[in-house]
């Protein structure tokens, strides 16, 4: 029976890592995209999207990443012509965009960034796909997870040492802060800091885009947002998706 027992544990192990090192699918890059669509409207503001509608993707798979191309996802006004690049990477807990950039085709057309990355997508056999956007995006929070867990301590600690380095001194009690909800696959999330009105952001992929956790760091990098619509907008989100808790600086 033991030896039984640890074939059986060897067998499931073997198909976990099987599982894990599966390239990617077109569906998993593409709904990763739909997630990310949905992040930038919420949280960026971005008013861009052609939200609703139908549009077209190409796509190339390479293993556990995906580079993917569009060329009407956006309608940005006064420019005729507007390029998405996004890369997807295959993580432990999901796909996810670690990188997203966009083009005026008419004006960096032949721009080295512009060039090499529309190469990634081009550079061999690509599937041309018809993607529906959501007809909306709201806030939706995944299940709580040990892997979330993680993440908003370590959200918890970045901000306690971002504290500690730059800013208005503060109090040896700590300081009230509001915390933004997130998912695991965001690429971002915010935080409200009541004693000074600032806004912050923490970038989730910040060191290591393959890591949920900081990297070797196990840091976050924490940024302000500067002062304006974009910051009043975040902390209305903040404060409506977040939990208040007392940070203390480390």
């Amino acid at each position: 029976m033991a030896l039984r027992a640890i074939f059986l544990a060897a067998v499931l192990a073997f198909a976990d890592g099987q599982a894990f090192a599966a390239d990617l699918t077109s569906a998993q890059a593409v709904e990763a995209l739909k997630r990310h669509v949905c992040f930038s409207r919420i949280w960026w503001g971005d008013p861009y999207a052609r939200l609703g509608q139908t549009v077209t993707v190409d796509l190339r798979i390479e293993g556990r990443t995906a580079y993917l191309w569009s060329e009407d996802m956006r309608a940005v006004p006064r420019v005729r012509r507007w390029a998405d690049s996004y890369v997807v990477a295959g993580r432990a807990a999901g796909p996810v965009v670690t990188q997203r950039s966009g083009y005026n085709i008419e004006l960096l057309r032949g721009e080295p960034g512009y060039e090499r990355e529309r190469r990634r997508v081009y550079a061999a056999q690509t599937q041309r796909l018809r993607v529906d956007l959501p007809a909306t995006c709201e806030p939706r929070f995944d299940a709580e997870t040990p892997l979330k867990a993680e993440m908003k301590a370590i959200v918890a600690g970045s901000l306690s040492t971002a504290l500690a380095t730059w800013g208005r001194r503060t109090p040896r009690t700590g300081v009230r802060m509001t915390l933004a909800n997130f998912n695991v696959d965001y690429p971002e999330t915010f935080a409200y800091r009541q004693d000074t009105g600032e806004v912050l952001r923490i970038g989730l992929l910040s060191n290591d885009p393959m890591s949920y956790t900081g990297g070797s760091y196990r840091r976050y990098v924490v940024s302000p947002v500067a002062r304006g619509p974009a910051a009043i907008q975040l902390r209305r989100l903040i404060q409506k998706y977040g939990e208040v808790r007392v940070v203390t600086a480390r």
